[in-house]
């Protein structure tokens, strides 16, 4: 008998879901290999059909107070429904020192370990986010990413690939994806890369998509050849800009810096499997988060934070076109064949099972 599963997704003041309620939520429970296991509802509040289990993933909604959760906790218990909890970002540990910027609040630090506390249990990303979680709930499942192959044009990425072969070293383009919150990880590579482009400031320029101070991110680099690329407002939710990726993005290969941290030590891999998917081959910090994925120089390369070996990979990488075209077939065919919904969708529905038969539910 299906489940009939309700997810409360985390979302801003314009009550859409975020990317990751996408990729961790949305896509999988809702993928054709599960729908014999689960039926599918989501919104920012409980619904007013029954539902057999509720999933709140990380805060709930941007305003959510103590005693809006309290309320919502309150209802579920005179339901009867239990709810799972799921995080993919470890909240507890992100600007936690004194001075830090205010995400997450006092309060909503307070919301995410009550929600973890009290579940049933709890579905996290990666090992690391597990073991920290796992000091406020012996229940935990892990289940990796995994992109929505539905999501993808696979002969129009291939045509993509074929045009970057053939245009050889000249005119490269380098980039890099990343949110407001990675602006302390491009920082960490940005001598390795004013050098690169300095170097070759006549055949290799750098595109720059989501980081949001747009003059912050020219004046690090001056007069180089750097370029922000801004996703249109009708295409920032997930699946659209999937598809704008795909048709707007042609870089040859890829950077994805990450400062060591208790909160980055925690992330997936989710950039590398972005990348690969594209046929974009990259450069990846040698941390938690990479070097279980990577094999150095054969899908990717890692590099240490030594600004010397970021320039070294970014050479490296910028001068063999065999080498990326190796490393980006190689990516590709690993995130293709291991990493899609199409293969592991069902770790959700095994996970879950597994919740439900450990509290006895």
């Amino acid at each position: 008998m299906k489940k009939r599963v309700h997810v409360l997704f985390e979302c801003g003041a314009d009550r859409l879901p975020y990317g990751a309620s996408h990729i961790r939520l949305l896509r999988p429970l809702s993928h054709p290999s599960i729908q014999d296991r689960f039926s599918l509802s989501y919104g920012t509040d409980l619904p007013g059909i029954a539902v057999d289990l509720v999933i709140v993933e990380r805060g709930w909604r941007h305003d959510s107070t103590l005693a809006d959760q309290e309320h919502l906790l309150g209802r579920l218990a005179t339901l009867g429904v239990p709810y799972i909890y799921g995080i993919d970002d470890n909240l507890l540990d992100l600007n936690s020192l004194p001075g830090s910027p205010g995400y997450p609040s006092a309060e909503q630090r307070q919301i995410i370990v009550r929600f973890a506390r009290n579940a049933a249990g709890i579905i996290v990303s990666t090992r690391a986010l597990g073991n920290r979680m796992a000091r406020l709930n012996s229940n935990i499942e892990i289940v990796p990413n995994n992109l929505d192959e539905r999501l993808f044009d696979f002969d129009s990425l291939k045509k993509k690939e074929d045009y970057r072969r053939n245009r050889g070293d000249s005119k490269l383009v380098m980039g890099y994806m990343g949110t407001y919150s990675h602006l302390e990880d491009l920082l960490m590579v940005v001598e390795p890369l004013r050098k690169l482009l300095y170097t070759k400031r006549e055949s290799i320029r750098l595109e720059v998509v989501g980081i949001g101070d747009e003059a912050l991110v020219k004046g690090l680099f001056n007069d180089l050849p750097v370029s922000i690329v801004k996703v249109p407002n009708d295409r920032v939710e997930y699946p659209k800009f999937m598809e704008w990726m795909q048709k707007e993005i042609s870089w040859d290969f890829a950077i994805a810096p990450l400062v060591q941290s208790d909160f980055n030590d925690c992330k997936s891999d989710l950039k590398f499997l972005d990348y690969s998917i594209n046929g974009i081959p990259g450069i990846f910090s040698a941390t938690e988060s990479y070097v279980g994925t990577i094999s150095d120089g054969k899908n990717g390369f890692l590099a240490s934070a030594s600004s010397q070996q970021w320039f070294e990979s970014l050479m490296r990488i910028a001068e063999n076109s065999s080498i990326r075209e190796a490393m980006a077939k190689e990516a590709f065919s690993y995130v293709h064949k291991s990493r899609t919904l199409e293969k592991n969708a069902p770790l959700w529905g095994d996970a879950i099972d597994r919740i439900f038969q450990k509290r006895g539910l």
